[in-house]
């Protein structure tokens, strides 16, 4: 009887639909983040009411301590500030200018959650850094504008910077912390300390330099099957090693051409190997095997059948971003300037557009030195003009154009960059033989697409084969998605918003 009903029940309940879930997960969502919220301002509250100057009273006469005199310096220093040996201590879990926390407070808290101590310090920490040292974004946390998973990742990242340097990236973070990528919180910060403290930052750039290296295990080999494999691990200046990454995919791609069935990785690997005997280029035979021939030559043999070639240098293209002080360095390297943000003295920096990293002028003067270097200035793009051919293939002028002003895939939460992306027609494209428009490939109609994405973009949903996911660009800079149900998100220059 029991079963049946179960099965009479079951057959009166209708299936969800699909886009119904999709939203039910949306509020879910907002709920947990919500909570989240809540519970990180009643951490930061608890901190707050076990923080110095509110805690410890005068335990002398409470535990009848001996006189000072018979107590070691340690342990009246000891007293002196907590009362008594093993009692609570004072932990400094944020950067400088937060105040201290009872350890005492931070176990009994982890307990309440069910965290470990450690766990639970972490979040004490996180919410210290937040409420004292980065007021901006606590303030747009308390108002539900950011989830609390972003704020903790930037308090992360901030709490071994000076005072100033956090208030910098405070301020400068604050209006899109909500959107923000890692990578453009790690960026920031980075740069905060190089700006707020340039000698630490001078000092480590000096101990990278002093650091590099390059190592090849020959020595270990966990079993006869795996010896014919070394573990290569090492530490390499970034314009060698920009210079030996283009080798390396240069070489993979032309074992591909040649008809390499090895994987991507396999065919890398292998291409240290060509590099090492002096091979930058292989010039191998392309050309498809002969009827009722052999297969066409292998890399291996193609490369031994022919003379030794001389390695040949190779150019490596940088987009920089510095001043021209910096670059001419005049009065010599090292040389500061006034910074415009800490109005004190600081170091020449300069912005490296292929990776979205920042680095010292003169750094990027070394590499110019370097003998053989080919230096070419490129004249300012005007990303203003608008350029349009009528062939569906896209020209580098335009193609470079797009690129520049979306330095990232734009699709919705998608941080790839740009480089090494598709260009997508956001109105798909219609030859003129069947009467397309004229100008269909242009810096207006194309936008950079991750290979996934554009896939996505392209092809329709298993759960929605009548449906894509579809875009329309606003702005030069801002687009706006449509998901296959509906749900729809606005992607700019400083993340994405759901809307």
């Amino acid at each position: 009887m029991a079963l049946g009903h179960q099965d009479h029940s079951a057959q009166d309940t209708a299936p969800v639909p699909t886009g119904d879930l999709l939203s039910l997960a949306v509020a879910q969502k907002q709920a947990a983040d919500d909570a989240d919220r809540q519970l990180f301002i009643t951490v930061a509250a608890w901190a707050d009411r076990h923080t110095t100057g509110q805690l410890l009273p005068d335990l002398y006469g409470t535990y009848g301590l001996p006189d000072d005199n018979a107590l070691t310096e340690a342990e009246n220093a000891w007293v002196a500030r907590f009362g008594m040996s093993g009692a609570d201590t004072m932990l400094e879990l944020a950067g400088p200018g937060a105040p201290e926390v009872s350890e005492f407070a931070v176990i009994e808290l982890a307990a309440a959650l069910g965290r470990s101590t450690d766990s639970g310090r972490m979040l004490l920490s996180d919410a210290v850094e937040a409420r004292y040292r980065l007021p901006k974004c606590w303030q747009r946390l308390v108002d539900g504008q950011v989830q609390v998973w972003r704020v903790r990742r930037v308090a992360d990242l901030t709490r071994t910077l000076t005072a100033e340097a956090a208030a910098f990236v405070d301020a400068h973070l604050a209006h899109v912390v909500h959107t923000a990528s890692f990578a453009t919180v790690k960026r920031l910060v980075a740069e905060a300390a190089a700006r707020f403290d340039p000698e630490m930052a001078e000092m480590e750039e000096v101990d990278t330099a002093a650091s590099l290296h390059v190592h090849l295990d020959l020595t270990t080999a966990w079993s006869i099957g795996t010896a014919n494999g070394v573990h290569l691990s090492g530490l390499l200046d970034r314009a060698d090693a920009e210079e030996l990454e283009a080798a390396i995919r240069t070489i993979a791609d032309q074992l591909a051409a040649a008809g390499s069935t090895d994987s991507l990785d396999v065919r890398r690997a292998k291409a240290l190997g060509y590099l090492s005997r002096g091979d930058l280029t292989l010039d191998l035979d392309t050309s498809p095997a002969e009827p009722g021939g052999r297969a066409a030559t292998s890399a291996s043999e193609e490369r031994a059948s022919r003379p030794p070639r001389s390695s040949r240098p190779r150019q490596v293209v940088l987009h920089l971003h510095l001043s021209d002080a910096a670059l001419r360095g005049n009065e010599g390297p090292g040389t500061p300037e006034i910074d415009p943000d800490t109005g004190r003295l600081g170091l020449h920096l300069a912005r490296l557009e292929n990776h979205h990293q920042t680095l010292t002028a003169d750094t990027v003067r070394e590499w110019l030195a370097v003998p053989g270097a080919n230096i070419v200035v490129k004249p300012v793009v005007d990303l203003h003009d608008q350029i349009a051919v009528d062939a569906y293939e896209i020209p580098d002028r335009i193609s470079q154009r797009v690129k520049l002003k979306r330095p990232t895939c734009v699709f919705p939460h998608c941080t790839r960059t740009s480089a090494k992306v598709d260009l997508d027609h956001i109105e798909e494209y219609v030859p003129p033989d069947e009467g397309g428009p004229p100008g269909q490939t242009s810096t207006a109609n194309l936008a950079p697409l991750c290979r996934r994405h554009h896939r996505a973009k392209t092809h329709p949903s298993p759960s929605s084969t009548s449906t894509r996911w579809d875009y329309q660009q606003l702005t030069p800079t801002t687009w706006l998605w449509t998901s296959p149900h509906d749900i729809r998100l606005l992607v700019h220059p400083d993340g994405t918003t759901e809307l």
